[in-house]
């Protein structure tokens, strides 16, 4: 698939729009699955979603076709995310989905939103996309050591909540 990529880059780079409309058909699922993972929201995904494959466009002559433009997507829809939290102030929890276990999604949701924004962010860069600690503390401006202190702070203080809704 990186061999398809990096042909079709070669071809967006030259303005070949057919190249990037297969390239957007090939890849929207995956940025709208990350997108949505902090935006929990169709509309603002979306959004997101047409801003970063517009900024691709723009800068299509820039892209390096030796590296991967799956992870360069992904920086670019993140940092648009992250920017349309900052302008509607937006929850991130991710829908979970538990099977069978009625009530508990809800009960995570609802702990969630009792969290500083911060400890969201970090948990769901974490957990819900797999961001590594380096990464994370890149995308959100911390060192990896307090990256790593959020995290354990975020996790106790979601036990702490979900113990307390329990009761």
């Amino acid at each position: 698939m990186e061999d398809k990529f990096k042909m079709l880059v070669l071809q967006i780079k030259d303005g070949n729009k057919d190249a990037f409309t297969e390239f957007y058909r090939l890849t929207v699922r995956y940025v709208y699955s990350i997108v949505y993972a902090y935006l929990l929201s169709n509309e603002d995904t979306e959004d997101v979603i047409q801003n970063t494959y517009l900024k691709l466009y723009a800068i299509r002559k820039r892209v390096d076709p030796e590296k991967s433009i799956l992870a360069y997507m992904k920086r670019i829809a993140i940092n648009y995310a992250f920017k349309q939290m900052r302008q509607k102030k937006k929850v991130i929890i991710k829908e979970a989905s538990f099977a069978n276990e009625e009530g508990t999604k809800e009960l995570i949701q609802e702990a969630l939103k009792k969290l500083e924004e911060k400890d969201r962010i970090v948990l769901a860069l974490h957990y819900l996309d797999n961001t590594s600690v380096k990464e994370i503390g890149m995308l959100v401006h911390e060192k990896e050591g307090s990256v790593k202190s959020r995290l354990f702070r975020a996790r106790k203080k979601l036990k702490e909540v979900i113990n307390n809704e329990k009761i």
